[in-house]
């Protein structure tokens, strides 16, 4: 979904790949983004998805933030949270474990499942997520993201954004749910490719 201030704001997007530290020092004004080394796989711009809670049950703030860029529905998204956690026998268990609080290294673990890399960044100074969405550049700017705001994800590209506030729906950044809330660290996908394997999926009565 973009509106016309997102239209609006296209031209200011920062330069993609600017050559500095990965990670800001607390001293630092602004987020900047890796280095144009790494290869973007045409992920300049790249949609965010409304999310499709196809579970009887809540989609918590991971799996809703990776559903939104990956495009899987919530169940799918789950599984592969239970594979990167309890590995491929999870399935034998008799009943699913649930996925609520997650991980830095289980965010990345399961983008990688659907063929998204990247990497973590910690953002020393802590910005509103109002300030972060302005003060970012290069990839951070441009690229889906991952941001971890204290003990939520969403997620982010460009000026679209999700989470379990929007309930799930992109909307555009600058009517974000918790524009206060302060940003801790981000997960910056600049590269995509097919999954290497299949997610090991649980069969359930009616599925």
């Amino acid at each position: 979904m973009t509106t016309s201030a997102s239209a609006a704001r296209a031209g200011k997007s920062g330069p993609t790949g600017i050559t500095v530290p990965p990670i800001p020092s607390r001293s630092s004004p602004t987020f900047a983004a890796p280095p144009a080394a790494i290869r973007s796989d045409r992920l300049d711009q790249f949609p965010l998805r409304d999310v499709v809670n196809d579970t009887r049950s809540r989609g918590f703030c991971g799996p809703t933030a990776i559903a939104s860029i990956v495009g899987q529905p919530i169940s799918m998204v789950r599984d592969a949270f239970r594979l990167v956690r309890y590995g491929e026998d999870w399935i034998r268990l008799d009943r699913a474990p649930p996925i609520m609080g997650t991980s830095r290294y289980e965010v990345r673990m399961v983008l990688e499942r659907f063929g998204f890399t990247g990497q973590w960044h910690s953002i020393g100074h802590g910005p509103t997520l109002a300030a972060f969405l302005d003060e970012r550049t290069g990839f951070a700017r441009t690229h889906p993201c991952i941001v971890g705001l204290t003990g939520h994800w969403v997620a982010l590209s460009g000026w679209q954004f999700c989470d379990t506030f929007s309930k799930g729906q992109v909307v555009d950044a600058d009517i974000a749910p918790r524009r206060r809330a302060r940003v801790r660290s981000v997960f910056i996908i600049t590269g995509h490719c097919v999954p290497a394997a299949d997610i090991p999926r649980k069969k359930y009565r009616g599925r």
